[in-house]
């Protein structure tokens, strides 16, 4: 597996072992295991004209043939710091090319707060293999949700999954009224309002 390094997927089981933030931390093992493969990251205030993703691909091309690319729209514990425009399209051609799927972690940026659209990934014209998405799904209620393609999706079918917790209807119908909250409210709109303001006045402070 490829990710980012800085990036942060989640903290039970393998999820720390894919999360740079994670076992690079205090208590953490200081470094990745031998099936990760741990990439800069594509920072754009930071890393002048460096090509990120022509990186990216020669470590995919020395990694051998990869599972995927785990990588969050937009970097967030790493330090709210956007992608590069064309790094993910240029990442994923690598990643797809190597046999990888491409994973869009959206848990923490989706659901329209980039501001511009409703996921992350948008803002960069690719279309991920498989999206993870959550927190902000249930406005604090435990929810979330995997969302892929059809030829992913069906080979579950070749195996018995299940969830002790999978598919329950008041979680569902929650998540279901947060959407409705972020459309019939304009938070979306509102997010791209604040960050705005936001940026405006860092950078008079900068100045």
């Amino acid at each position: 597996m490829v990710v980012v390094e800085g990036a942060y997927h989640g903290h039970t089981g393998m999820l720390i072992d894919l999360s740079p933030y994670k076992f690079r931390g205090p208590g953490g093992k200081g470094e990745p295991e031998p099936w990760v493969h741990v990439v800069p990251i594509p920072d754009i205030y930071r890393g002048g004209d460096m090509d990120y993703a022509a990186e990216l691909g020669e470590i995919v091309s020395e990694a051998g043939p990869i599972a995927g690319f785990l990588v969050e729209s937009m970097l967030s514990c790493a330090g709210q710091v956007p992608l590069p425009q064309g790094y993910l399209e240029e990442a994923f051609e690598h990643v797809r090319a190597a046999g990888g799927l491409c994973i869009a972690d959206e848990v923490q940026v989706g659901f329209g707060r980039v501001g511009t659209h409703m996921w992350a990934f948008e803002e960069h014209d690719v279309v991920p293999d498989i999206v993870v998405m959550g927190k902000p799904m249930g406005n604090g209620h435990p929810v979330a949700a995997v969302y892929t393609t059809p030829g992913i999706a069906s080979s579950f079918e070749e195996m018995e999954f299940f969830s002790t917790f999978g598919g329950n209807p008041v979680s569902c119908a929650i998540g279901m009224a947060v959407m409705d909250c972020i459309e019939q409210d304009g938070l979306m709109e509102r997010a791209a309002e604040l960050g705005e303001q936001f940026m405006t006045r860092a950078q008079g402070t900068a100045s």
